[in-house]
């Protein structure tokens, strides 16, 4: 995963660099990510099962093992934002890859992290 600067006046993203190597000898693959109240990148892992929460200098600060593989995204919810809601793929896009069972396609909801999310701003209309 990459890190840029970001200037908001222009919106210019520079000096690219490197945040994180995902870990992929489990077969993972980095997908939807979300950043909490703290500074720190929550991760899926497609295909891993695993989320992983990296610390703002991008050491692993905790991983989450899933009870599915094909875990897409994450984001935080719910009236004081302090559920984790995960998302999961209802049919893979790779055959190679075994199927989730009865739980592919399902919304996970994880609570009781101590950790709480940021708002996430409309778009303008």
């Amino acid at each position: 995963m990459w890190a840029y600067d970001y200037d908001i006046a222009t919106g210019a993203a520079s000096n690219r660099r490197t945040f994180v190597r995902v870990d992929t000898s489990r077969g993972g693959a980095a997908d939807g990510s979300t950043v909490d109240a703290e500074g720190f990148l929550w991760n899926a892992l497609v295909y891993d099962g695993r989320l992983v929460r990296y610390a703002p200098d991008g050491n692993v600060d905790r991983i989450i093992d899933m009870p599915i593989k094909k875990i897409t995204s994450v984001m935080f919810g719910g009236p004081k934002l302090d559920i984790h809601y995960v998302t999961s793929m209802a049919k893979p896009p790779l055959p190679r890859f075994p199927g989730d069972g009865v739980l592919r396609g399902s919304l996970f909801a994880i609570t009781g992290l101590g950790i709480k999310g940021v708002a996430e701003p409309r778009f303008a209309g």
